[in-house]
């Protein structure tokens, strides 16, 4: 099973307290167990808060975390990493946007950035991707919007007439759609991989076909 609909005590915006990339996952210690994502789980805190989806951006070859990640986090996140023979690119944004998790979409193609964030060049450089600096759907919340992996995307139902566009840059094809019962910020209710998703619960099955559609499940 590629899918499971899930809430953190109660709450169904789930995307708030985790992100998942196709060599690692990274969930709050909130977060119920899961399989799906097939990945290695790394249950932590940044900041000593729950909100890892809100912090952090990354994919495969890095992450990305703002400038006020203490440097015992960063030390405990690279160990147990490190406990599943996972390295990668772990850097500190200074930058005075902080919700990075709001405003970066990527997978191990490409990256979406907001235009409210201005050290482009170091996010190219944790990535290990092609950066493009832009909005969707007249949103600069770019990651609030759009959610990608390594075999599709969805994004904001406004988007539609950027879907070629985004497709372009993310060098895969997607869908417009929506969670937990129409909610169109979709990262907000989901956390998805090359593998899988974690959808939350209040995610209709209309929705959830439109998911695996978008992510590519479907093939």
């Amino acid at each position: 099973m590629h899918v499971q609909q899930v809430s953190v005590h109660g709450e169904y915006f789930i995307g708030l307290f985790g992100i998942s990339t196709d060599r690692y996952t990274i969930l709050s210690r909130n977060f119920q167990k899961t399989s799906v994502l097939q990945t290695p789980v790394i249950s932590t805190t940044l900041y000593s808060s729950n909100l890892i989806g809100l912090f952090c951006a990354g994919n495969s070859n890095g992450l990305i975390l703002p400038y006020f990640i203490r440097d015992d986090e960063i030390s405990s996140l690279k160990d147990k990493l490190l406990e599943d023979e996972i390295e990668i690119n772990i850097t500190r944004i200074p930058d005075e946007c902080t919700a990075l998790g709001n405003l970066i979409s990527c997978n191990d193609k490409a990256a979406i950035v907001s235009p409210m964030i201005s050290n482009i060049d170091k996010i190219e450089d944790a990535l290990g991707v092609e950066v493009v600096c832009r909005d969707i759907a007249k949103h600069d919340e770019v990651g609030a919007c759009c959610v990608a992996t390594n075999k599709g995307f969805i994004v904001h139902p406004d988007a539609q007439d950027e879907i070629e566009s985004i497709s372009d840059i993310l060098k895969v094809a997607g869908m417009v759609g929506s969670v937990n019962f129409g909610f169109p910020l979709v990262k907000s209710g989901l956390i998805a991989n090359s593998n899988g998703y974690l959808a939350g619960q209040r995610t209709t099955g209309i929705e959830l076909g439109r998911i695996d559609e978008a992510l590519g499940f479907l093939d």
